[in-house]
């Protein structure tokens, strides 16, 4: 049989939730120490998640973190310790962004001085996300060992937060208790189940003949033994003091620190008892030595939040010693038969009574045998393994200059790549803040993604890019955008093996990542064949002078490009012949879209008209679909600040409306979206609703949509979206040139303002159901996410 794989001549670094020389070793000291005997490891010790009391242990601790943060990196048990300084007031947003570049500075210098390139960043704690721009790691583990949010002085929106992010972003994420692998399950597709485990060779040597703690061998026998941090949170106090008093004559010994982690802890009432004996801290190594003189090992944890997700690392650590082992009903030791359990005092006296009965050398040597398969060596074979199965295409990497919201098309149209990508692996946005202040939540919600925002320059830096961008024979307009901090991380990013595809999102970033394509495949995602059509507008500044031989320059230098639709490829093709193309359409996520579809038509539509109830919320569901509005109202969704579309809307107005209102007087258009500060009709029939968050209530109030542009490219998004929620749509031919749409089937087209109003009001007096239906469908098959999903599937 071959060898199992092994994790050996690689970089690490591990930014952990304790410091490496506390009292009590925990899975990050364990698997860290062994890591460094064949790689090369950074260990990054606790962030301060928990804000600190001005008491004596934690103001020591803050004065020695002081002083050997200063220090950089120090070299310890074969591997190197990072003391970062940073501020423990993780609720603050000032501090924790504060925090980030004090955390990538000094583990940047660190790394750098080891000479590690592009390490497994292993992460205990999410907050780690911070340093991926920073090492570009190969690959992200987020090892979770404990509901770190349940502990007392932890900020747990943020820290739940930044702990869905991580989860997304990492490639393997382990969990050390069923609870914490079911959560995380919810979050990342590649959640492995792996508790803690123990050091077994070194707690067998309990069964052999040797000394005894000196604290133990003075205690009368039997001797009951609980090692661990002794805290409020975890232990249940009256539990262990009723079990003290059920069995006066036996020895309760608790071996390990008081209050680490919850200072406020107070032992005075254990204390109190005469036979349980407060024994303090002992090292790791000498733990052996204080279960040769127990005759049972006792897990005496409460039942809460905390505690239903911890695995103990006690259990293998007792066992592999011979103990038995008797502990509360804690979920993660069901399975594991060698314990018993008692959810109270008296039923945990009656277990240990018959444990004391029955044990035999024999049966010491059973479990401790039985316990050696779970070392930690056999752990880190686990996780090599697992890592060494990982896919090894990596993720996409999609690169944008506008925050990822959803306030016009273009944002939509990036949003549907997005989700598309993300269906098909992993997936990392970059981009720079412009157009909104964060991140829709929408983009957050994909599962999979990791929104990564650059921090843009201004000033004197930003013109100088403006400047190398015009001298690149960038249009101005584009120039404007080009940011050389996204270029810069984009490039330290893409420079990962672990990113595979690098897509530019518009125009603007595809100049951004000139220099980038140079070097390295670049796919650039058009939102539009901009030079098609543009001409046709206004360009008063000159901004976009050059526009035609600029994209033919952007179309010759990308890996690929993604087109919107077959026109804009039939023009790219014309315009580079060379250019590699494939058609990725705008689409909507008509999944999540439920429909209104037409009823039979009112015998009344042409009496005066009803204002217009104001739109109720609406969400998608499986909920059967709505019923189509039966007053004649029309509806326009666009972004107005977008020439086409204020054209479109003037025609509509001056042109359309008017002849309509000849023939159906009480027909009326709502308006829907943002560029609409100023009224752009007086009359009371033209209502103007702005920028609305429910759409689908918008949509339940009309009986048809209208999209009528007389200039644009590409395919337009509201009239794809129109379709998904079951309307009949009446467009121009200019609007549908870039869709896969049959005219009097999927769509109704209509070419000047005559025809164009005689559409409109046969749809809203006689409704177009099949049309409807069909249009719904054609969205469904061609224009959905999961359509784009198998047209970019990776190859």
């Amino acid at each position: 049989m071959a060898d199992p794989p092994r994790l050996q001549g690689r970089d690490i670094v591990c930014v952990g939730f304790a410091d490496w020389d506390t009292a009590l070793q925990t899975n990050q000291h364990h698997l860290m120490k062994r890591l460094a005997a064949e790689n090369k490891v950074l260990f990054v010790e606790s962030l301060g998640l928990r804000r600190p009391q001005l008491a004596g242990r934690d103001l020591k601790r803050i004065a020695r973190r002081l002083s050997r943060g200063l220090s950089g990196a120090r070299e310890v048990d074969g591997l190197h310790v990072l003391s970062p300084l940073v501020l423990p007031l993780h609720a603050n947003a000032f501090v924790r962004a504060l925090n980030r570049r004090l955390l990538e500075m000094f583990v940047r210098r660190a790394a750098r001085k080891l000479g590690m390139q592009q390490p497994i960043l292993w992460a205990y704690v999410p907050q780690a996300e911070s340093l991926l721009e920073v090492l570009q790691p190969e690959l992200v583990v987020y090892h979770c060992v404990d509901d770190i949010a349940a502990q007392p002085g932890i900020d747990a929106a943020s820290f739940r937060t930044a702990e869905t992010r991580f989860a997304r972003r990492a490639e393997l994420v382990l969990a050390s208790a069923p609870a914490l692998a079911e959560r995380l399950r919810s979050i990342s597709d590649n959640v492995i189940y792996a508790p803690n485990v123990a050091d077994t060779a070194l707690f067998a040597s309990a069964l052999e003949e040797g000394p005894i703690d000196p604290g133990m061998a003075r205690l009368p026998a039997p001797r009951i033994v609980f090692t661990g941090a002794v805290v409020a949170t975890k232990l249940d106090m009256g539990l262990l003091i009723q079990l003290a008093r059920f069995r006066p004559s036996w020895s309760f010994a608790l071996v390990g620190p008081v209050g680490a982690g919850d200072p406020s802890t107070d032992v005075s009432a254990l204390a109190a008892e005469p036979n349980i004996h407060l024994l303090g801290a002992r090292t790791y190594e000498h733990l052996p030595s204080v279960l040769r003189g127990a005759e049972a090992g006792l897990i005496p944890y409460a039942r809460n939040q905390l505690t239903d997700s911890i695995f103990p690392m006690k259990v293998y650590e007792y066992l592999a010693a011979g103990l038995p082992v008797v502990a509360t009903p804690l979920p993660s030791l069901t399975e594991i038969d060698a314990v018993a359990s008692a959810p109270d005092a008296d039923g945990i006296a009656r277990l240990l009574d018959e444990a004391l009965a029955e044990d035999t050398p024999q049966r010491r040597a059973a479990r401790s045998q039985a316990a050696a398969a779970h070392s930690w060596e056999g752990r880190i074979e686990q996780i090599a393994t697992v890592i060494d199965a990982l896919p090894k295409d990596g993720r996409d990497l999609l690169v944008s200059t506008h925050t990822p919201a959803l306030r016009s098309g273009r944002d939509v149209r990036t949003y549907g790549i997005a989700r598309a990508l993300a269906m098909n692996g992993p997936l990392t946005l970059l981009y720079v803040r412009f157009g909104a202040d964060r991140p829709d939540e929408a983009f957050s919600a994909i599962p999979g993604i990791v929104l990564q925002e650059v921090i843009a320059s201004r000033g004197i830096r930003r013109a100088v890019a403006y400047v190398k961008a015009r001298l690149g024979r960038v249009p101005s307009g584009l120039a404007r955008g080009v940011s050389p901090e996204l270029a810069s991380a984009a490039t330290r990013w893409a420079g990962s093996s672990n990113y595979r595809r690098v897509i530019a999102d518009g125009p603007t970033a595809a100049a951004a990542l000139a220099g980038l394509a140079r070097r390295r495949p670049v796919i650039y995602n058009a939102h539009n064949l901009e030079s098609a059509f543009r001409h046709e507008l206004p360009d008063d500044d000159g901004s976009l002078r050059g526009l035609h031989s600029f994209e033919r320059r952007l179309l010759r230098a990308s890996s690929e490009s993604w087109m919107v639709s077959e026109a804009d490829m039939r023009g790219a093709r014309a315009l580079c012949p060379e250019a590699k193309l494939r058609l990725a359409p705008n689409v909507v996520d008509v999944s999540a879209i439920r429909p209104v579809f037409a009823t039979p038509p009112r015998s009344d539509l042409s009496s005066a008209s009803e204002p217009l109830a104001t739109p109720e919320p609406a969400s998608a569901s499986s909920e059967p679909a709505r019923t189509l509005a039966t007053e004649p109202v029309a509806i326009f969704v666009a972004n107005f600040a977008y020439t086409p579309n204020r054209n479109a809307l003037t025609f509509l107005i001056e042109e359309v409306l008017p002849r309509a209102w000849q023939q159906l007087p009480n027909a009326q258009l709502i308006l829907v979206g943002a560029g609409l500060e100023h009224p752009p009709s007086k009359d009371p029939r033209v209502r103007a609703l702005g920028f609305v968050e429910d759409l689908a209530g918008a949509y339940a109030q009309v009986r048809c949509a209208v999209v009528p542009l007389l200039q644009g490219g590409g395919s337009p998004l509201k009239l794809v979206e129109a379709l998904a929620y079951g309307l009949p749509v009446v467009a121009t031919p200019r609007a549908v040139a870039g869709l896969d749409i049959q005219d009097g089937i999927d769509c109704l087209v209509a070419e000047g303002s005559r025809a164009f109003a005689d559409t409109l009001v046969q749809v809203l007096r006689d409704g177009a159901p099949e049309i409807a239906r069909a249009g719904r469908r054609l969205a469904e098959q061609r224009y959905s996410v999961e359509a784009l999903a198998g047209l970019l599937g990776r190859q």
